[in-house]
């Protein structure tokens, strides 16, 4: 009888091992999607944001950028085990045993792509399209934050090119134009004739204005020189206009975005002292900083992204409003510019 029972008892034992182990393999794989999304996820935006912001320091010391993007990730998870068990009796003594075993393998294998050649000229060498510039504005994006990171100027009227301030007429005009987007009575007309350039209209016929807007759109028209009465304005990539019924922009593209920015990073004044890069760009015009990069001997303790150069930290402060939305605007303009399979993203595949 005592016999029977241990054995009965280690059958038992080993089938609960058994069919707990049979219920993990079984949902294994499901359980994975919420953590494997998550932390690659996550793993995958800080890594941009730290890569952006190592290249913006770097071109601070004059060093040439350079972009490798994570073309895929392929993660393979692996869960084996083994159960044993077995009875013995010796000179009248029983004994019984009862062992299990497992083994757990996780195997990521990422390929990175390095941005180069044609890839890199139309990712980061190409301006930003007025078009596409103005279209976002007309959808909401902040005209100042916009207009003060992409635009170098508008027929003629310049912003601020390091090391050189802006014209004031330049912000002011940001501020108008935005007024006006928020009247309505400015906007972006596209045309189905791809052929045809786009135009900027304004709607004021049978709209009765307030002092407010008598005067901006006075400011506007003599800022930009544009001819009085007219309601419509071709808009165009370039340098300067003769025209009255034009809007010549010249946009910065994604390079030219970042030696600007890498300019306002603060660097330490021994490497400035040194000769290793120029003194530190402080924008003094309307509008206040577009971004703030810090430098510390000392790691910070909750930055927003930070990255270790040159035996120092740098990083973006967590509290930082206008850096942050400065920097993440950027990073969605550096994403919008990509195409074909880069415009797709990594691929992630989780097999087990």
């Amino acid at each position: 009888m005592r016999i029977a029972l241990i054995l009965q008892r280690s059958l038992q034992a080993l089938f609960i091992t058994s069919t707990a182990l049979l219920v993990s393999c079984s949902s294994f794989g499901p359980s994975t999607i919420e953590r494997d999304r998550m932390d690659y996820g996550l793993s995958l935006n800080t890594s941009i944001k730290q890569q952006l912001l190592g290249n913006i320091v770097r071109l601070r010391y004059m060093e040439a950028p350079i972009f490798v993007d994570v073309a895929s990730v392929i993660n393979q998870y692996s869960l084996s085990g083994n159960i044993d068990a077995g009875i013995g009796f010796n000179s009248g003594n029983n004994t019984g045993s009862l062992g299990a075993g497992g083994r757990w393998e996780d195997r990521p294998t990422i390929t990175y792509s390095p941005i180069s050649g044609r890839k890199f000229s139309e990712s980061l060498l190409t301006p930003i399209a007025p078009e596409s510039l103005f279209a976002l504005v007309q959808s909401g994006w902040s005209t100042e934050l916009m207009f003060r990171l992409t635009v170098a100027q508008i027929n003629g009227v310049v912003d601020a090119n390091p090391p050189l301030q802006a014209d004031p007429r330049f912000r002011e005009m940001l501020s108008v134009w935005n007024r006006l987007r928020e009247a309505r009575i400015i906007a972006l007309r596209r045309s189905s004739n791809l052929n045809e350039k786009a135009k900027i209209v304004l709607y004021v016929n049978d709209v009765e204005l307030d002092e407010q807007t008598r005067e901006d759109l006075l400011f506007l028209q003599e800022t930009l020189g544009l001819r009085k009465g007219a309601k419509e304005f071709t808009l165009s990539y370039g340098l300067i206009s003769n025209d009255p019924d034009a809007l010549v922009v010249l946009t910065l593209s994604i390079l030219d975005m970042m030696v600007d920015l890498a300019r306002l990073v603060d660097v330490p004044q021994q490497h400035i002292d040194e000769g290793r890069t120029f003194p530190t760009f402080v924008d003094t015009g309307l509008g206040g900083h577009l971004l703030k990069v810090h430098s510390s001997l000392e790691e910070p303790e909750m930055p927003y992204v930070a990255i270790r150069e040159r035996g120092y930290w740098f990083y973006i402060d967590d509290r930082d409003l206008m850096s942050k939305r400065t920097f993440g605007v950027l990073q969605i303009l550096l994403s919008l510019t990509d195409s074909g399979d880069a415009a797709i993203g990594p691929v992630l595949s989780i097999g087990g």
